[in-house]
């Protein structure tokens, strides 16, 4: 079962909500700049740098990953991995979101010995936060667009290993060059390498102040460390760069979210699901916003939407079925709400305390209606 923000009892717990909404903000900072601004820079677009680096005999590697494998590196690829429908193929995509497949994986293919992470943290932080909290991964590699991470590898990366990279750009515009400190920057904050983050970030902005990307990338940083007030005047120092920069949105929500201030988050949040209404991270959290702010029978076809998005992919949606059954309640619809509790119940990985909470909602529901 895939973990949620919420209790299962009849008042919703928040936790976590700073990590997971600063992993949108980080992945819409990372989606959006280089391919909006520098599409012509393969450098900055694509995750060639990191390709050219990289050797591995045995590699892991997550699905955004596999089409520039397939392009530029298919040496390091599996006769398996070429094929779209192949088990590999699916369950390498689908382990970014489930610690305990990658580690089947792990086991199965006899161990690998690098990992390679493309594009936008959020689509694989549940991944990227088991590698950090565990031993035997050790980050080797950071750019604006990848993240290397090689087993028992010893030394950890640290901000001199980005010097050949960074001579890359040696020749390219100020702006470019700012855009690659600014995303780099952004992946350090990912994966909590703040003191290095922040020598980027603050690097970028004396190349370019005027950088909406720079500015939005030291309110994510600050945003990490619980410097809300410094977080929101960088945040709105980006808007007032550019009043529709997507990753600035992400963080002012996130930042309206922290000091309840439940309406106006909603509000941005609706924005930013309108710009990407199949982004399941984004519909996550605007699911959250809509909940906290009472806006429940806008919650319900969001998550309707993560449930079909959940069943396309081949991903755990239970989670998703017991927030919604909660969110019918909250309308008064008690058929609907026991409905979506009981295909809940269907989900042989739920545990014995999330069972016996999701049937306390059950009884609760049946004993309101029966008192009507």
């Amino acid at each position: 079962m895939q973990k949620f923000w919420f209790s299962l009892g009849p008042q919703r717990t928040k936790i976590a909500a700073g990590a997971g909404l600063l992993a949108v903000a980080l992945a819409v900072l990372a989606m959006w700049a280089p391919q909006a601004l520098h599409r012509d820079n393969p450098l900055l677009a694509t995750p060639v740098l990191a390709l050219e680096a990289l050797q591995a005999k045995n590699l892991y590697f997550n699905g955004a990953a596999r089409p520039w494998l397939l392009k530029q590196r298919p040496d390091l690829l599996t006769e398996a991995d070429h094929s779209d429908s192949s088990e590999r193929t699916r369950s390498f995509a689908q382990a970014v979101l489930n610690s305990k497949l990658f580690r089947q994986l792990d086991r199965r293919y006899e161990h690998f010995d690098a990992l390679l992470l493309t594009g936008d943290p959020s689509q694989y932080q549940p991944l990227l936060d088991h590698l950090l909290n565990t031993k035997d991964w050790t980050l080797r590699y950071v750019d604006s667009t990848s993240l290397v991470f090689r087993r028992n590898a010893g030394k950890k990366w640290s901000l001199p290993d980005l010097d050949p990279v960074r001579a890359r750009f040696a020749g390219a515009p100020a702006g470019e060059r700012a855009i690659f400190l600014a995303q780099t920057g952004a992946k350090l904050v990912a994966v909590r390498e703040m003191e290095a983050a922040k020598i980027l970030l603050d690097e970028a902005l004396r190349l370019d102040d005027s950088l909406p990307d720079a500015w939005a990338g030291l309110a994510a940083y600050h945003t990490a460390k619980g410097d809300w007030r410094e977080a929101l005047t960088e945040v709105n120092r980006a808007l007032s760069l550019d009043g529709e920069f997507l990753p600035a949105l992400s963080t002012k929500t996130l930042l309206l979210y922290g000091s309840k201030q439940y309406s106006a988050a909603y509000e941005l949040s609706s924005r930013l699901a309108s710009r990407f209404p199949d982004d399941p991270n984004i519909l996550f959290y605007h699911a959250k916003i809509a909940h906290e702010a009472h806006a429940y029978k806008a919650e319900i076809p969001v998550l309707l939407k993560l449930i079909e998005l959940a069943e396309a992919g081949d991903r755990p949606l239970s989670g998703y079925r017991i927030y919604l059954g909660q969110a019918y309640a909250k309308v008064g619809d008690a058929g609907r709400a026991i409905d979506q509790f009981m295909l809940a119940l269907d989900d042989p990985d739920l545990t014995d305390e999330e069972r016996s909470l999701v049937m306390d909602n059950i009884v609760r529901i049946k004993k309101k209606a029966a008192a009507q």
